[in-house]
């Protein structure tokens, strides 16, 4: 639900995270596919920020592993502190941030942003995996498998530390949805933290429309809004191919419309990342594309491909669009 005066699109093309090369383009293919678009059908105005200056993994193919780590880190905590001043900005001036990222240590930056500007929020993760390792727990060393326990203030102490305060979330204000690939030693701090998490195991045992409602219960109670972190990975590999790590048995597309919509219409979103899409991988730029209708739907809007490709051109009081591309005119 759109509680704000304009929308404002920050671009994270951020790949330092993660060990696959191809996920920076993912703000570019989300652009590509249409957000501003679809941003204009709804009649929400918005502003685009460009996309903040970040190195790529490749830069750093001349420096000796060693190196290559320390300049990741170090770029990753410029990133974040630079991200951080653009959520909390953009809030601050009454636009909710939108932000594309990236992998999913671009959320270090936009969850610090957005509890600075707001103080108490609730924070919906929707993922595959929880992204609650440490640098002790990490099987991979992988920084995208670690934004969620920074945001709750555990990890390497120069990214807990992300605009000058920690944490930046409560465990009761947090609730992952979705989750399906889960490490051991994250199963355990998750469980000592409190966290509540929906499994896709449990959307299946449960029901979606009753693991929506806690979920929507969880973030909203006492916060002042609720932030969403969404990892393109939530979804089946055969919904979404074009992310880095894919799943088997992940969510269906009914169940991730579904997830968005409840989202829509249960909390006051303050803003939200759409997370670790990667064009190398995907198919004619399909899950950027399905990325953009399920963000229009956190934003209460329907977008499927009925509205892009029927209403969108055939409003009334618009002149008929003679186009040939296999859609009948209704």
């Amino acid at each position: 639900m759109l509680n704000h005066k304009s929308v404002q699109v920050i671009g994270v093309p951020l790949d330092l995270g993660v060990s696959k090369l191809g996920v920076d383009m993912g703000p570019t293919a989300l652009r590509y596919a249409g957000i501003f678009e679809a941003l204009r059908y709804a009649g929400i105005d918005y502003r685009d920020a460009g996309d903040i200056d970040v190195l790529r993994n490749f830069s750093l193919d001349p420096l000796s592993p060693a190196e290559r780590e320390q300049a990741k880190l170090r770029e990753i905590i410029r990133t974040s502190e630079t991200l951080a001043r653009f959520t909390a900005k953009a809030l601050e001036d009454g636009h909710m941030p939108i932000v594309l990222g990236g992998d999913h240590s671009t959320a270090i930056g936009s969850v610090a942003g957005a509890a600075k500007a707001r103080g108490r929020i609730g924070l919906i993760w929707i993922d595959a995996h929880p992204d609650a390792n440490t640098p002790e727990t990490s099987p991979s060393g992988n920084v995208h498998g670690m934004p969620l326990a920074i945001s709750l203030g555990h990890g390497m102490p120069e990214l807990v530390n992300c605009f000058g305060f920690a944490p930046k979330v409560r465990p009761e204000d947090v609730c992952i949805v979705g989750a399906k690939d889960i490490d051991p030693e994250e199963r355990k701090f998750l469980t000592r933290m409190g966290i509540r998490m929906f499994t896709t195991f449990d959307i299946e045992n449960r029901g979606l429309a009753r693991v929506m409602q806690e979920a929507v219960d969880v973030v909203s109670r006492g916060t002042n809004g609720v932030y969403v972190s969404f990892d393109a990975d939530v979804m089946d590999k055969r919904v979404a191919p074009g992310t880095g790590i894919t799943t088997r048995g992940g969510l269906t597309y009914r169940e991730i419309s579904f997830i968005m919509r409840s989202i829509g219409a249960g909390v006051e979103l303050i803003g939200f990342d759409i997370i670790e899409v990667n064009p190398l991988l995907d198919k004619a730029n399909g899950t950027a594309e399905l990325c953009v209708e399920l963000a229009m739907a956190m934003l209460g809007v329907k977008y499927t491909d009925y509205e892009k490709k029927y209403l969108a051109s055939n409003r009334p009081g618009q002149e008929r669009n003679d186009r040939n591309d296999g859609e009948p005119d209704r």
